[in-house]
């Protein structure tokens, strides 16, 4: 069995009017950050608990904000500032660093633990695994060996990422294990289904005193 792999978590800095700006209008630029802020501390804390092995947490553009100085102080997860470029390269260059490895947005803080335990062993196996969302992307990708052709000449922001992937993937000769397919949050129309099943979010959005939700 492979050595534990490592998992590498890629969050934006939650600066207000820059951070989840598709949770707009029907929240303020004020409680998108609280919420991007939210989901990358339950990541972290769903990461460091679930996962067996090293944890990096990769942070754009910046690592001088409140949260990831506390957040390397308590969970003890090194925070490290993303390569310049784009969705791609950054993952590419989280890879690189430690692999085995995987790398995981922020956007999916309802992710179950098992699917983590899962990825885990299947890495640990020699098995490269990703996991879809329900946009058109992936929220997990794990690969035993970093293959920059999986991260490169992608329109990151259309609906076609994931299906392309797998076709780069077949090209390449790897057969990923699937997770389960899991929501972004990303707009508020995903704000409400994932709030609607996830409790946690639910609660969150419940107890904001700053204005409607």
């Amino acid at each position: 069995m492979a050595e534990a792999p490592a998992l590498h978590l890629l969050a934006k800095t939650p600066v207000p009017g820059q951070v989840k700006t598709r949770l707009q209008p029907q929240c303020s630029a004020e409680q998108a950050a609280r919420i991007a802020a939210w989901c990358i501390e339950r990541t972290v804390h769903l990461a460091s608990t679930a996962w067996s092995g090293p944890v990096y947490l990769h942070v754009w553009p910046t690592k001088q904000h409140r949260l990831f100085h506390d957040l390397g102080q308590h969970s003890h997860i090194p925070v490290k500032r993303q390569v310049d470029g784009n969705l791609g390269a950054k993952m590419y260059a989280a890879l690189e660093l430690a692999y085995p490895g995987a790398v995981m947005g922020c956007d999916v803080p309802h992710c179950p633990p098992a699917t983590l335990a899962y990825a885990n062993q299947a890495l640990r196996k020699g098995a490269d695994v990703i996991g879809a969302s329900r946009d058109g992307g992936y929220y997990f990708i794990g690969l035993t060996h970093p293959q920059r052709p999986l991260f490169e000449n992608l329109d990151w922001g259309d609906d076609k990422v994931f299906r392309r992937t797998l076709s780069l993937a077949e090209e390449l000769g790897i057969r990923f294990q699937q997770l389960p397919v899991l929501i972004d949050i990303d707009t508020w129309d995903d704000i409400e289904q994932v709030s609607s099943l996830f409790q946690p979010l639910h609660q969150l959005l419940a107890e904001d005193e700053c204005g409607q939700w």
